[in-house]
């Protein structure tokens, strides 16, 4: 099919001028539901189940500046509006929505001040793109192709420092056998790494490849994972209750704090369940009688998490063991007080011990 289109010029540019106008309809589409449509009753709390909205909402508002290549597909300036856009500056859109999206979870704003510092080469370049494609004549030559390789690695290693400290998040959460586990959607955040990641190679396969057919079928695919990215994103991955009543001990009395906790630690400690080495939150909360969401606040709150406290326990009955069996081999004791192999002794332990 390219080969095709390749050798039928003025085909070539309907197919790429239509192919950027349906890439522009459809992100404007998905910036105008980003922005209007929040699910009900999470529209109650936007901030906490839709972190990032207005950034995601202006990466699609981006691609307007794609009209002049709609209206001059043939236009040597255009095209190079085009490969710039689809490369540096869609990574760059990319990097924002990990940050915008994740960061609003982690309440982590540090990212701001450093991509606005480089942001400020990809926008102006971008911006002399689309001036030089408005201006009549082709003025090929006066932005240096360079420009867009040097800009595409630049921002090509900022997106995978993105996808690094996202992962690096997840993998905390899930460490934490989800001590706070509504807080982090540990699932979503793999995904779209992935997805990312593959996008990604596609950039860099259109700018090499400098190929008008390739790229039109390109914007098509990344419209399409536009449309993924919202249809996905519409229900929040975020599983608070909107408004979690605190649980309560009897009809009509709200249960303490400390209530709940007695209740919990009886489970965990006299009822020996942090022995067990795939107990998770979940189980706690189904034989206390209270909501998980809210024992892993309390969790959080007052032991700094659900991992820390029932390893803790687990790490004292282990010298507790060894005590009362002197005798006994190490792994016999591991075993006994809930770890699965020395592996994770020896990694919960030192991760517990980098703890303040």
């Amino acid at each position: 099919m390219l080969s095709l289109l390749s050798g039928m010029d003025s085909s070539v540019s309907y197919f790429c001028g239509l192919s950027a106008a349906v890439f522009i309809a459809i992100a404007l589409a998905m910036a105008a539901v980003r922005w209007f449509h929040m699910c009900r009753p999470y529209d109650k709390n936007p901030n906490y189940y839709y972190p990032g909205r207005p950034f995601v909402a202006g990466v699609y508002l981006c691609s307007l500046t794609l009209l002049p290549y709609v209206l001059h597909p043939d236009s040597a300036d255009a095209w190079f509006l085009a490969r710039l856009y689809f490369f540096p500056v869609t990574l760059y859109n990319f990097t924002i929505l990990l940050y915008a999206y994740f960061g609003g979870v982690m309440h982590w704003r540090k990212w701001l001040a450093p991509m606005v510092i480089i942001g400020f080469p990809v926008g102006v370049s971008l911006l002399a793109a689309v001036v030089l494609a408005l201006v009549p004549g082709d003025q090929v030559g006066v932005i240096s192709p360079w420009v867009m390789y040097i800009l595409g690695i630049m921002i090509t290693s900022v997106c995978f420092a993105a996808m690094w400290l996202v992962l690096r998040w997840a993998r905390q959460f899930d460490e934490d056998e989800f001590s706070n586990p509504a807080d982090f959607p540990v699932v979503f955040a793999r995904r779209w790494t992935v997805m990312i990641v593959v996008n990604m190679a596609l950039c860099w396969s259109g700018a090499l490849a400098n190929n008008q057919a390739f790229l039109a079928v390109l914007m098509l695919l990344f419209a399409s994972c536009m449309v993924l990215f919202i249809i996905t994103a519409l229900h929040p991955h975020r599983n608070r209750a909107v408004e979690e009543p605190e649980p309560e001990s009897a009809p009509g009395r709200k249960a303490s704090s400390a209530k709940i906790l007695s209740v919990v630690n009886t489970v965990i400690i006299k009822q020996e369940a942090f022995l067990d080495p795939h107990l998770t939150i979940q189980d706690v909360a189904d034989r206390s009688g209270y909501s998980r969401s809210y024992i892993a606040g309390l969790f959080k709150s007052e032991y700094g998490g659900f991992f820390p406290y029932i390893n803790r326990l687990r790490l004292e009955h282990v010298d507790a063991y060894m005590q009362q069996h002197p005798a006994a081999p190490l792994q016999e004791a591991l075993e006994a007080s809930g770890f699965n192999s020395r592996q994770t002794y020896y990694a919960v332990k030192a991760r517990l011990e980098e703890q303040p």
